[in-house]
């Protein structure tokens, strides 16, 4: 299950920029006020009134799910006119692609079809814990579509790098040359 969240911001920053998304100038707010309750829901047919948020938050979610067109469609539905979508997804260069070795300097190779859409699995190991991510490659092109197809607009895109402080093996320099991440500020006009 992935997860989309909303919110209807009652109040103007006054505080710093949150640690997810500080390049958008998005800012803590001590009197944010969120939808009543929680609903577990299919991100397609979400149960909330059309124009009825200014803020969804899509972390990590969309490269997940099956039918993302769809689900941006119903994202900018719920959005209020001036709202904003905050997406990050794994890059869609890091889906393509992978690494020959470990080394910082490795060279990274993309076999088959980077403008074809295919499904992939990554498994990972952290603290002895083993976990497998299923997600859908996609181009950079079809989030794109996808959201000028809702009749959204992106104001910002960054491709951050690992920042120095979270290299943990010299392997992990290998994504300060290459971005790991894409994150898009999307407005609804």
């Amino acid at each position: 299950m992935q997860s989309i969240f909303f919110a209807k911001r009652s109040c103007e920053a006054d505080g710093p920029p949150n640690s997810g998304l500080p390049e958008f100038g998005f800012h803590s707010c001590s009197r944010v006020r969120s939808i009543d309750g929680h609903s577990l829901a299919d991100a397609a047919a979400l149960p909330l009134e059309d124009a009825s948020v200014d803020l969804a938050v899509a972390f990590m979610s969309l490269q997940d799910v099956d039918e993302m067109p769809a689900v941006i469609r119903e994202v900018a539905r719920v959005l209020e006119s001036g709202g904003r979508l905050c997406l990050a997804i794994i890059h869609p260069l890091n889906s393509a692609g992978r690494f020959e070795q470990s080394a910082p300097d490795a060279r990274f190779i993309i076999n088959g079809d980077y403008l074809g859409a295919f499904h992939y699995a990554d498994t990972v190991e952290r603290d002895g814990l083993m976990m497998t991510f299923h997600s859908q490659h996609r181009p950079v092109e079809a989030y794109f579509i996808a959201l000028e197809n809702a009749g959204l607009l992106v104001e910002a895109l960054r491709e951050p790098s690992v920042p120095e402080h979270a290299i943990v093996s010299e392997a992990g320099r290998r994504w300060q040359r290459l971005p790991l991440f894409l994150h898009l500020r999307v407005l609804r006009p």
